[in-house]
């Protein structure tokens, strides 16, 4: 039995020891991951696998090359060869047996160029390919008003809405009528970027490059703002631009939607209130500018009609078109204790009038009241003066 034993264990211990050294070898770096954790590198997930997502087909005539684009070399006819070649850090590119070429700052035609009549030279009677397979990362700073500053590794075909969307956007005071991204070169650009993201205006969102500082100023409010309020998005105060209308601001920040009151817009200017109607056809408010601290407020669609008084069920009501008071007085159930329907009466909310009768016609908002009979009214004070009376002829028998 002992024997059988040890020739057991001589059997499996090599795969004994083999078990233990894969459980005990440390796990690969992953040093994407920590990159990725220490430097803030913003990734779309799809890009993690689909690592170039372009708009359009890369133009070679401006598109430059720099250190970490891959360059595939295509060779056929005499000698049929084909080879990668990236661009080191210093900005060469480097072909075995034929050179090394300085590319930086190149465009990829210039550099296709240059290097086919190279490779003519070492290769005869072959014809040459060139081709950007793989695109460039480099580091973008993203600065100012926005929910994560950081750095952000982006590429060329990437814009700078591409770079606010990792940095999760701007901050609640960031001004996104004057982005600036300040190149390595000392130039300052400035962006609007609203008119992309209204317009569609590519100009308003461009290429990004190496070595770029994106910078999101405050609001400034020793310059132009304005104070918006009510059925809005985002509640609060956004810078404007010279000269412009309540409606293009209206517009360019997208403050109204389907549930706004167009109707009735109230903008206060040094405590005065004016109204706009959106659906007027020669309204001020395409022609009115904006001030310097003025407050615009947008109301929001009343849908509800609300009925109070002797009905069973008084509170709102839906709106219905062309509904009297009388209806909307069925629909919430008129008590016995209540006057007769002509002296229901309608409170209109748009104008504070009040219009009685039953075939007042109600409007959204409206408040339909379903006054009580006066000797009901009498009784509830009888009802209330009555334990009152009988305590009073109480205390007097007591105190006589």
């Amino acid at each position: 039995m002992p024997l059988r034993l040890a020739f057991l264990l001589l059997i499996c211990l090599p795969f004994l020891l083999s078990a233990q050294e894969e459980k005990e070898t440390p796990p690969p770096i992953d040093t994407d991951f920590q990159q990725l954790n220490k430097s803030l590198e913003g990734i779309i997930p799809q890009r993690q696998f689909l690592e170039q997502a372009l708009d359009s087909a890369i133009d070679s005539s401006t598109y430059q090359l720099g250190p970490g684009d891959q360059i595939l070399i295509k060779i056929w006819g005499a000698l049929e060869n084909q080879f990668f070649t990236e661009v080191t850090p210093e900005g060469f590119v480097i072909i075995p047996t034929v050179g090394e070429f300085p590319v930086e700052g190149k465009t990829l035609a210039e550099v296709s160029a240059l290097l086919k009549e190279r490779l003519k030279e070492r290769y005869f009677n072959a014809n040459f390919a060139v081709r950007l397979v793989r695109i460039r990362k480099f580091r973008v700073y993203v600065t100012g008003e926005v929910v994560r500053p950081g750095t952000y590794f982006m590429r060329p075909s990437d814009r700078l809405s591409d770079v606010l969307e990792l940095a999760q956007g701007l901050s609640n005071w960031g001004n996104e009528t004057q982005i600036q991204i300040r190149h390595t070169s000392g130039d300052t650009s400035v962006y609007d970027i609203s008119q992309f993201f209204r317009n569609g205006e590519e100009a308003s969102n461009p290429y990004l490059r190496a070595g770029d500082v994106v910078f999101v100023p405050p609001i400034d409010i020793q310059k132009n703002y304005v104070i918006i309020e009510g059925n809005v998005g985002s509640q609060g105060i956004y810078p404007t631009k010279p000269g412009e209308t309540v409606f293009a601001f209206l517009s360019r920040i997208q403050a109204l939607n389907r549930r706004s009151e167009i109707e009735r817009i109230v903008l206060i200017r040094n405590g005065e209130p004016r109204y706009f109607n959106l659906l007027e056809p020669h309204s001020p408010v395409f022609q009115e500018k904006l001030h310097k601290g003025d407050r615009i407020i947008i109301p929001t669609i009343r849908d509800r009609v609300y009925v109070k008084g002797e009905v069973a069920q008084p509170g709102p009501f839906p709106y219905l078109a062309h509904y009297a008071a009388r209806d909307y007085a069925g629909l919430a159930g008129v008590l016995e204790s209540a006057r007769s329907l002509k002296d229901i009466y309608v409170i209109h909310t748009r104008n504070g009038r009040v219009e009685k009768g039953p075939d007042a016609i109600v409007e959204k908002g409206d408040v339909v009241v379903v006054p009580r009979r006066p000797r009901e009214v009498f009784k509830d004070y009888l009802t209330i003066l009555a334990p009152i009376l009988s305590l009073g002829l109480s205390v007097y028998a007591i105190t006589r």
